[in-house]
């Protein structure tokens, strides 16, 4: 992402919507540190041998950036993964044609390996930010043929096979697509180059997807065996259009290219407001990864930050339960290892230093946020059960000492006029973990009088079904979210 604020960034943010915040309840009002340093090294290592496989986290950093003395701190023990912000994209890599230039990517690598942070790697190909002797006069066929493929290679093979992910293509997908659209035709509604000229004339230039499968067939044969190869795009992490658009593109490329879909991924760059509506709940996203997972694919939170309307305690609190509950999203999906967080401290923002919109504001220091992501990696590592979605206000999640509490309102409509039903929700957590018991779906898992099983499959949740009967019933969250008049 550009640090120039151009008209693309009222594309690549959701827009903003002057409202009140809700009152939230977080981890961090119930024992978990809120103040002093922060040091994620043991937790994210823990963290790690609960997931099966390791867990990266971090920021983005450029040599050039100022403030070393902090950067040093912050990598040695908040962040512990590495993205160049910059250097890595194609006009600092190739300035010239057919000339590899890989000094700050390489640089950024070496920080990364000095306070021994994993790095991934943004990105080879995008529409913005290319040098100056593109986009040129080529044909299609020299793009897709030469031009492409030859970056692509030298960059990924110049790096070497460490690195955990490439960002192979970046924001590829239009904005005003509809359900039900081919991988092309989401792709052609982007509008730019290459599927068109550069001249803004909107003429056809390469009319398939022939250069995104030649830029991840490329990248497949030069980078490591476990890196994953990554579609980038923003406003993408629910049921929507463009999720679907971006999901039917990472298909394509897997029928196209024969790459296996474990070493595939979506980056969700998720560039969010404190403002209600303007980011994906919990449970939304929980969804979609999981229909990631069923297809072997990776998800990422890849360029996370969230804008807040003022710099109060309300939206910094606002602000840090959405963090928090994104956090949540890919500590507990499968297939969710890597989560950025795009800018490392406030002053450096692309977004801007009055944004707010990072972990720690522009003298460095940890903000609520910081604590409260910290709190969900060492809840996650202590094998706690999954807090509710804090993000929904105090009416709906409520964080106790001993668990999560929840309650929502839906409504009915009969013959006989509206009816109102309370829904509440009740998981424990407990320091000791998973007791190995699971309810199954459909099956009871609380109530006056049960001693069963009392763990949620995962992807349900335990839910009363009448309120007289006190019977509870465990649901998937799908299903969930219809009870409670959410629709699906």
């Amino acid at each position: 992402m550009a640090k120039i604020l151009s008209a693309f960034v009222a594309l690549a943010i959701f827009a903003a919507v002057a409202r009140s915040q809700p009152a939230v309840s977080l981890l961090i009002d119930n024992g978990y540190p809120s103040t002093g340093s922060i040091d994620l090294t043991t937790v994210l290592a823990d963290v790690s041998t609960k997931k099966g496989q390791t867990f990266h986290f971090g920021s983005t950093y450029d040599t050039y950036d100022a403030d070393q003395s902090w950067f040093d701190t912050a990598f040695a023990t908040f962040y512990h993964h590495v993205v160049s912000e910059n250097g890595c994209k194609w006009d600092a890599t190739e300035p010239t044609q057919g000339v590899s230039d890989l000094t700050e990517c390489l640089a950024t690598q070496s920080f990364a390996t000095t306070y021994d942070n994993s790095f991934r790697g943004h990105n080879t190909f995008w529409h913005e930010q290319t040098p100056t002797w593109l986009p040129g006069s080529f044909t299609a066929d020299e793009l897709v043929g030469t031009i492409i493929p030859q970056h692509v290679q030298q960059e990924i093979q110049g790096m070497g096979t460490s690195v955990t992910s490439w960002d192979v293509v970046n924001e590829v997908v239009g904005d005003g697509v509809t359900t039900g659209m081919t991988a092309l035709e989401c792709v052609q509604n982007k509008g730019d180059w290459p599927t068109v000229t550069s001249d803004g004339s909107g003429v056809p230039l390469v009319t398939d997807l022939s250069f995104v499968y030649a830029a991840f067939k490329t990248a497949y044969t030069y980078a490591g065996s476990s890196t994953r190869l990554a579609v980038n795009d923003y406003n993408t992490g629910g049921q929507d259009a463009k999720t679907a658009c971006v999901i039917s593109l990472v298909q394509s490329i897997q029928q196209n290219t024969s790459i296996p879909y474990d070493r595939l991924a979506i980056g969700f760059q998720s560039h969010l407001m404190a403002s209600t509506g303007n980011f994906y709940t919990k449970e939304e996203l929980a969804t979609t990864f999981s229909t990631l997972a069923a297809l072997g694919v990776n998800a990422m939170i890849t360029e996370m930050d969230i804008e807040i309307g003022q710099n109060n305690t309300a939206y910094l609190r606002y602000q840090a339960s959405i963090w928090g509950d994104y956090v949540d999203a890919c500590l507990y999906a499968s297939n969710c290892n890597e989560f950025i967080n795009w800018d490392p401290r406030d002053d450096l923002s692309w977004r801007g230093v009055a944004a707010a919109a990072t972990l720690f504001d522009a003298s460095g220091n940890p903000k609520p946020a910081a604590y409260e992501v910290a709190a969900r990696l060492q809840n996650y590592a202590a094998g706690n059960a999954e807090p509710c979605s804090t993000s929904s206000g105090t009416s709906v999640c409520t964080i106790t000492g001993t668990g999560t509490t929840t309650t929502g309102t839906t409504t009915t409509t009969s013959t006989g006029g509206s009816t109102t039903t309370s829904i509440s929700t009740t998981t424990t957590s407990s320091t000791g973990g998973s007791t190995g018991c699971v309810s199954a779906l459909y099956g009871q898992c609380a109530g006056i009088g049960w001693t069963g099983c009392a763990e949620c499959a995962t992807g349900s949740t335990c839910t009363f079904l009448n309120d007289c009967e006190l019977f509870i019933l465990l649901l998937p969250m799908f299903e969930l979210k219809a009870y409670l008049g959410k629709g699906y």
